[in-house]
């Protein structure tokens, strides 16, 4: 492939019309060096298909319509308690392909990840070669975020885990750890369990309801617990879980989120992710309230990061990293 030039992380082929993401863009997106990229997330970049371009001027006016219309068109489902039912369909669906193709770990990709069409990319809109490109980007985000993150916890909760895929990609770099998957779909429970079973993993499978935490599970020291667009589907209604966790007292807890906080009003992509989240009722007001508890002595933020990348109508894996205080005394 023939390199044009390279910039600030994208390189851009001749002929083709595409830029690629490289290794550097990684390194900005995530708010690191590329020096703290490790090896195996660096093999992952390189293998993927990252080229994409941007939308021409008429596309991109087409899209912010079709976006509009789409937030005024009252089809929009919203999250809460009643999409219960959905998510255990759909967590079904994953279970039952899984043991129908001979436990084929490629069959817990949930299908909200909807290959092809138009993602956000540094507050504009691309098309990418590969349909499968923001999959791929997460890829590597949770790759580094593990290997980053969780070297030297000893445990971890994934809340909301749905049908197991982060926690398999944590069991295989890590298969040391004591791994949890939690949900409040029972298929999701018995999709992790099917997986610790036919793959030998140290994972275990529990119902969970993070509008109604079990104040029953333990969560033992040096654990981390993490989500990843679970919290999103809570809204406004993050206040007992995030209580929970304050009780609860892990070691780290790391979430990767549509966080509200971090879009600007004032850009005009940024405001349709507004509109959108708030037409979906997405997590709204978690970041404020981690804020507000760090101002007040009882947690401590290590981390917050825009990843400028999202699908068509919103960025979903911007993160956060923070830990309880230790009790006094």
């Amino acid at each position: 492939m023939d390199v044009l030039c390279k910039a600030g992380g994208v390189v851009e082929t001749k002929n083709t019309g595409y830029s690629r993401l490289a290794l550097e863009h990684f390194a900005r997106c995530f708010g690191t060096t590329v020096e703290d990229i490790p090896n195996d997330c660096r093999e992952l970049i390189a293998k993927k298909d990252f080229r994409y371009r941007p939308l021409s001027a008429s596309d991109r006016d087409d899209t912010i319509m079709r976006i509009l219309k789409s937030i005024d068109s009252g089809s929009l489902s919203e999250t809460g308690p009643a999409k219960k039912a959905a998510w255990e369909k759909g967590w079904s669906e994953n279970l039952q392909n899984f043991v129908d193709k001979s436990f084929d770990l490629s069959e817990l990709v949930p299908k909200y990840y909807r290959p092809g069409g138009i993602l956000r990319l540094n507050r504009d809109f691309i098309t990418a070669l590969d349909p499968d490109f923001e999959f791929n980007f997460f890829q590597v985000l949770r790759l580094w975020l593990y290997r980053k993150y969780l070297k030297d916890v000893q445990s971890v909760f994934e809340f909301g885990c749905g049908p197991g895929h982060n926690l398999v990609a944590l069991a295989a770099i890590y298969p040391e750890k004591k791994i949890h998957g939690l949900d409040w779909a029972a298929a999701a429970r018995d999709l992790v369990s099917k997986i610790a079973e036919v793959r030998g993993y140290n994972m275990s499978g529990y119902l969970f309801d993070m509008f109604s935490p079990n104040e029953n599970l333990i969560i033992p020291a040096n654990s981390a617990a993490v989500t990843f667009g679970a919290l999103e589907q809570l809204g406004r209604n993050h206040g007992a879980f995030l209580q929970f966790l304050l009780r609860k007292r892990p070691s780290l807890c790391l979430h990767v989120e549509p966080f509200a906080e971090l879009y600007d009003d004032n850009n005009l992509l940024d405001y349709l992710a507004i509109k959108y989240q708030q037409k979906r009722n997405y997590l709204s007001g978690y970041l404020k309230r981690l804020r507000q508890l760090e101002h007040d002595g009882q947690i401590d933020i290590h981390r917050v990061q825009r990843l400028f990348f999202g699908n068509l109508n919103y960025e979903g894996w911007s993160f956060v990293l923070w830990s309880p205080k230790p009790k006094a005394g």
